[in-house]
C-alpha cells in the first residue's frame, strides 16, 4: 500500500492478520519497541478498545487492504496536510 496517511475511523486489513483493525491515532511510540515511532495506532475490528492489550502499532506498509475510509471534513484534511508536511521529519526525531 502507498504511505500516504489514512483517516481516524479507516478500517483496515494488515499482512499476515486475519482480523481487520480499525485506525485510532498517529505516531504512537511504545513496546514492542519502545524506541521506534509506528504510523498508526489501532484496534481490532469490530470489537474496538476492550484493554490496554488491545491497542495495536503499525505502519502504512503493513497496511494488505484498505476496507472503509474513515470520516472526511475540511478540518480532517486540514490537519492531514499538515502532518503529512512534518510526517517524516517526527518520525525521524523521535527515534533519534
Amino acid at each position: 500500500m502507498e504511505s500516504k496517511l489514512l483517516p481516524i475511523g479507516s478500517v483496515v486489513k494488515l499482512k499476515g492478520e486475519d482480523e481487520y483493525f480499525i485506525i485510532a491515532g498517529y505516531l504512537p511510540q511504545g513496546s514492542p519497541e519502545p524506541d521506534y515511532v509506528y504510523d498508526y495506532s489501532g484496534f481490532p475490528y469490530p470489537l474496538g478498545y476492550t484493554g490496554v492489550f488491545d491497542v495495536f502499532q503499525f505502519d502504512c506498509k503493513q497496511v494488505e487492504q484498505v476496507i472503509a475510509m474513515g470520516y472526511q471534513d475540511t478540518e480532517q484534511m486540514n490537519f492531514m496536510e499538515k502532518l503529512e508536511t512534518n510526517f517524516s521529519d517526527f518520525k525521524h526525531k523521535k527515534q533519534i
